[in-house]
């Protein structure tokens, strides 16, 4: 289901490694975990399970080497209860949103299997701005300025969400937008750069909307609208500059060896389309869905529509990481 966030559901716990404070009195730094740093991210594999009584979100570790997880998972709400748990603040990128602490249980269980301190930290319904490409306006307009009595009020929980502007764009733990859109021909390019039979695998990318059927890789560079078959609509406004997460080997939870490890490299020679992002190559495409479309269901296997192309690539802005912000 489409959310003005992101898909219901989607990207709402993150990890946060716990920094060593500088003395007794301070209290420790977070910082956020994300693959490109943390490598062996990827040796935690989640599922859900639903039945009419509970939702729930079960992560096992894989020990590297292994072929299979194991059978140790930790076992949490897809929406826990929140009371009780204590607050945090989670700021990426600039856009701040107080999350929970789900507790000593799940903490202790990732920290064990990490060897440091960890926390999880569920987003709890409290959304962080987009302060970057917004639709319908011009890439470098971010969003309406805030007082700063309107600033402390969106940090309340639950009382931010419900006082945010129908004008703002929202954003649970996602990156820098609610829909990140690839296509399986642009995927398969960037198999045709490893040696072999070396098959570029697609999680990497991270997306949460796969389109199969495109002419040619990287037509969607200058995609600006889908419309999916519910008439459900996705606003396309920037490019995805990638990092140094599509190098990381999943099998071993380290940076890659050889050309896997080389992924990154492989796609700067063409791939720098975007004066944004210019030092990163290119892949997919950030989105929106249409105030329209909130509510909506979107399937595996739905009709794709290109509604909306651009004459030239989007420049992507988001202040302090877009390059000349």
């Amino acid at each position: 289901m489409l959310t003005r966030e992101g898909f219901y559901l989607d990207r709402r716990f993150m990890l946060l490694k716990v920094l060593p404070s500088p003395n007794s009195n301070s209290p420790p730094k977070l910082k956020n975990m994300a693959i490109s740093d943390f490598a062996a991210m990827s040796l935690f594999h989640p599922s859900i399970s639903i039945s009419p009584e509970t939702e729930i979100l079960s992560i096992r570790y894989r020990i590297p080497g292994n072929s299979e997880p194991s059978e140790d998972a930790l076992e949490i709400p897809l929406e826990p209860e929140t009371k009780g748990l204590r607050t945090l603040q989670v700021d990426m990128h600039g856009s701040e949103s107080t999350a929970f602490n789900m507790g000593e249980k799940a903490n202790r269980w990732f920290s064990e299997r990490f060897g440091f301190d960890v926390i999880l930290a569920y987003w709890g319904g409290n959304p962080r701005l987009v302060l970057g490409n917004l639709p319908g306006k011009a890439s470098t307009e971010g969003p309406k300025s805030k007082n700063a009595v309107q600033k402390v009020i969106s940090q309340v929980p639950v009382i931010g969400s419900i006082l945010s502007s129908d004008d703002d764009e929202v954003l649970a733990f996602n990156d820098c937008a609610p829909y990140l859109v690839i296509t399986e021909k642009s995927a398969e390019d960037v198999s045709s750069r490893l040696p072999g039979d070396m098959e570029m695998d697609i999680t990497k990318f991270r997306s949460n909307i796969v389109v199969s059927g495109a002419a040619k890789a990287y037509e969607e560079d200058l995609w600006g609208e889908l419309k999916f078959g519910n008439n459900a609509d996705i606003i396309l406004t920037a490019n995805c500059g990638r990092c140094k997460s599509l190098n990381v080997d999943y099998n071993t939870g380290q940076p890659g060896i050889d050309k896997g490890g080389e992924i990154l490299k492989l796609m700067q020679k063409d791939r720098r389309i975007d004066l944004g992002t210019k030092y990163s190559p290119c892949f997919g495409r950030y989105g929106f869905a249409s105030r329209s479309s909130e509510a909506k269901i979107l399937r595996v296997g739905d009709k794709v529509v290109l509604s909306k192309k651009n004459e030239e690539v989007t420049r992507f802005y988001w202040p302090g990481v877009s390059t000349d912000s």
